[in-house]
Order: structure tokens, then C-alpha cells, then sequence
């Protein structure tokens, strides 16, 4: 099969498709046929040589992807068979035609999403659902404060807070990154370089409270320390008048 290879670290001009072995499933394995892979900074930084593998991982780039099962291996229990769509999680290796999973790493493709959309949903999208849901418990009108807003996590993080009923605020190192944040739904932005993020923050909440709204800047520590939990972003850029924080603009 092919494979996206590098023999050194460096740029992306180190790439090349490489013939290599097809993986066969081993005992509550499956293998996927590849349709698409995501790309995220792990990958970036595998190529770089500043990021090993885990220890047993595929030395080949991908993190996750989507395909349909090739095949399953010996001892496989789930309700899973051949051809099924499917998207999964990966220790490396989607950056591939085919690539072995364990069977408890499947899983279906939400209905309307292409198998493109659905490669880059397991690494970033899920990982910014349970930090929004399972461990902070969002709830329609939180204040959210994201950092690395215009990160996958971040950005992934931005649309589910909407989703969400809730108020997101974000942190960037550029006034560029922040206008991304800010398309994608944040109510307010903060360049960390040029400011006190927390002091914004906090600044940003109390505007609120007072029905007022803007896309400011802001450091979360106040907030670690039984401060309100909520934030701000913003290179002094308003909001639209007609823009209502808690839903989209």
C-alpha cells in the first residue's frame, strides 16, 4: 500500500508516498480502508522530529481518519462489519490506504456528514466536546473562555459553545487569529501578547452582566482563584449593535 513518508525531520518538501506493507488486524483489530485523514499539530511536530510516536504506534503520520472495514480481525465482538463507514481515533498511521484499529476506536459517521468531514472530527472536535461537556459541564449562558482560539481544538471549541446556548471567549497571540475566532462565533478576543487576558476577561463579564458586549483581550489566573467563570477576548474591535453575544452575529 501507499503511505505519506519521510526519511528526515523538516519541512513538508520531505514528504513522499512510499510503498509499504499492508497491516493485518491482530485479536480486537480492525482494518480500514482509508478514505481520509485530518492533519493536525501532532503531525506537524512527527515531521519536525519533536513529537516520537508512542511507544508501538505506526511511525506513520495520522492521528485520525474515516474509510470503510477491509476487514475484521480475530475475536472482534462489536456490531461492526465489512464496509461499514466508519471514523476513528489513531495512534498514527491514517496517513495511509490502510491502517489497523481497535474495534473500541470506531465510530459511525453522523448522519450528513461526507467521509472528509467526518476524518477531521475524532482528534479536535472530540476532544473540545469533553472539555466543554463532560468535564465543564457547559450550560446555555456560561461565559466559556477558550485559549488557542484559532487552534482545531479552539476553533472546534468556538462552534459547540454557540451550539450550546453558551458565550465563548477566546485568546490569540494576532490580531489575524482573533478575526478567524470571531467569524466562527467568539463574542469577544484577546491578544495575550499586548495584554492582562484575565483583567479583559473579567472586564468582558461585568459588560455583560450589563447587557452590554464587546471583542476585547485577557490571563485566566483571577479566574483559578474563585473568580467568575467566564472571559473575554478582543483587540478593541465591537461587535455589531445588532449583535446579540448569546447567539450568532
Amino acid at each position: 500500500m501507499l503511505a505519506v513518508h519521510f526519511d528526515k525531520p523538516g519541512g513538508p518538501e520531505n514528504l513522499y508516498l512510499k510503498e509499504v506493507a499492508k497491516p493485518s488486524p491482530v485479536e480486537s483489530e480492525v482494518l480500514l480502508k482509508v478514505a481520509a485523514s485530518a492533519l493536525n499539530r501532532a503531525d506537524l511536530l512527527q515531521r519536525q522530529g519533536q513529537y516520537p510516536p508512542p511507544p508501538g504506534a505506526s511511525s506513520i503520520l495520522g492521528l485520525e481518519a474515516s474509510g470503510h472495514i477491509a476487514a475484521l480481525g480475530p475475536a472482534c465482538q462489536g456490531h461492526w462489519k465489512i464496509g461499514d463507514p466508519v471514523m476513528v481515533l489513531l495512534p498514527g498511521g491514517g496517513q495511509a490506504q490502510y491502517v489497523t484499529v481497535p474495534e473500541g476506536l470506531l465510530m459511525p459517521i453522523p448522519a450528513g456528514l461526507t467521509l472528509s468531514q467526518a476524518a477531521a472530527i475524532p482528534e479536535a472536535w472530540l476532544t473540545a466536546f469533553q472539555l466543554l461537556h463532560l468535564l465543564g459541564h457547559v450550560q446555555a449562558g456560561d461565559c466559556v473562555l477558550i485559549h488557542a482560539g484559532s487552534s482545531g481544538v479552539g476553533t472546534a471549541a468556538i462552534q459547540l459553545a454557540r451550539m450550546a446556548g453558551a458565550i465563548p471567549l477566546v485568546t490569540a497571540g494576532s490580531q489575524h487569529k482573533l478575526q478567524m475566532a470571531e467569524k466562527l462565533g467568539a463574542a469577544a478576543g484577546f491578544n495575550y501578547k499586548e495584554e492582562d487576558f484575565s483583567k479583559a476577561t473579567l472586564k468582558f463579564t461585568k459588560v455583560q452582566a450589563n447587557a452590554g458586549g464587546g471583542f476585547h483581550k485577557t490571563d485566566s489566573a483571577p479566574l483559578l482563584h474563585g473568580e467568575p467563570t467566564t472571559s473575554s477576548a478582543g483587540f478593541g474591535q465591537s461587535l455589531p449593535r445588532d449583535c446579540d453575544p448569546r447567539g450568532p452575529c
